[in-house]
């Protein structure tokens, strides 16, 4: 390959990459102002007659919601088979399914009802969990299958309405991470947010609208079960998720939205939410970037198993080159609380290589870095796709 590509490759890496990149600085929002104009547009687009179009489908988000609405009359079953080798900070190695990556479901559609069935499971070490919480705290972890997304509903002159199990708005929209459900994922190094409320996991006992309108797409779930003994969904009534994306709106290539994740019932205040402004473009026939920045209040979404607030931005880039696709990430966190030690970097390099239209073996690596030393996190990690 000639150098002057691999000198365009740099020097974008470092435009990227760079702290005080003015193209980046151009892209963070003013959230106060800017979202009022945001949800100002919203308001005007819902109250017109655009909506009639109705909705196509959930999103897909790169094949990890795989919504029923998208398909045809019948049943039609699909899956996914995933198998990695990792390596983590401290020596840990593993052959196993890190993520949950692997899928097996179907999609039902008779005239206007669509339904989705998905479970997650491991090819590696046959449990649907991490393999090491089959204790009596979690005995899902030794389940085979485990359900991640299940629901039932109509599609109407006005969009998708329906009810089960979803993968958020928050999660599906704004999802630019191709290692999404692996062991090198960036959510799990701090590169996005994780847990129930971030970018990680789904939305139980909801009640769903969809609806795509021209260059609009706009997803709405709130949970339906109260918060009693017998509860045993992941939501409590009152949460709620809620996101719209926009997609060659204003120029061609450039795609850019909002998405918040609310958990209604915390002890001694309101409520908590996650909040995510989002943008991507594709610059080149081959080459595109994108943008995350994420104000996450919602317990364990900021940090695993705490209650820190703080600020996740996100920017990557992804370059095709022949039969590969490289992802290049950096991120930071900027933790609310007084302690420094809270605060990271998260840096992230992967290239996926398409086997086959079905197949792919992905490389990769990611870095959790605190400022404080002792807490650094890091994974580098093999694996081997098919779909079916």
């Amino acid at each position: 390959m000639p150098v002057v590509r691999y000198s365009g490759i740099t020097t974008i890496f470092m435009y990227i990459f760079g702290a005080k990149s003015p193209k980046m600085g151009m892209l963070t929002l003013n959230k106060g102002e800017k979202m009022k104009n945001f949800l100002g547009a919203i308001a005007l687009v819902l109250m017109s007659p655009l909506i009639f179009a109705g909705g196509q489908s959930m999103s897909d988000s790169q094949g990890n919601n795989m919504s029923s609405a998208k398909a045809s009359s019948g049943v039609h079953f699909y899956g996914r088979l995933y198998i990695g080798y990792d390596s983590t900070t401290g020596d840990t190695s593993r052959l196993d399914d890190g993520g949950n990556k692997s899928r097996l479901g179907l999609k039902v559609r008779s005239g206007n009802i669509v339904g989705n069935l998905e479970y997650k499971y491991d090819i590696g070490d046959g449990t649907s969990g991490a393999g090491n919480n089959c204790g009596t705290n979690n005995a899902n972890g030794c389940q085979t299958f485990d359900l991640h997304v299940g629901n039932l509903g109509f599609m109407t002159p006005v969009g998708y309405i329906g009810a089960g199990t979803y993968e958020a708005p928050y999660k599906t929209m704004g999802q630019f991470d191709n290692n999404m459900d692996t062991a090198i994922a960036l959510n799990a190094h701090g590169g996005q947010s994780q847990g129930q409320g971030g970018i990680a996991g789904n939305f139980e006992g909801a009640i769903a609208y969809h609806a795509a309108m021209g260059p609009l797409e706009i997803g709405y779930m709130y949970a339906a079960t109260d918060n009693t003994a017998n509860d045993v969904t992941n939501t409590d009534r009152g949460d709620y998720s809620i996101g719209v994306t926009a997609r060659d709106m204003f120029v061609s290539g450039l795609t850019f939205g909002y998405a918040r994740y609310h958990d209604d019932e915390v002890s001694g205040s309101e409520g908590e939410n996650n909040d995510k402004f989002f943008a991507s473009y594709k610059v080149m026939p081959n080459m595109g970037v994108f943008v995350s920045l994420e104000d996450v209040e919602v317990v364990n979404t900021f940090i695993a198993s705490s209650g820190t607030d703080g600020k996740i931005n996100t920017y990557g880039i992804h370059y095709s080159m022949g039969s590969a696709d490289i992802q290049l990430v950096s991120a930071e966190g900027d933790s609310d609380a007084a302690a420094a030690n809270q605060d990271y970097q998260t840096r992230s390099i992967s290239a996926s290589i398409n086997l086959s239209k079905h197949s792919d073996i992905t490389l990769g690596y990611t870095k959790q870095d605190f400022d404080a030393d002792g807490a650094d996190f890091s994974t580098a990690g093999v694996g081997l796709t098919h779909k079916f």
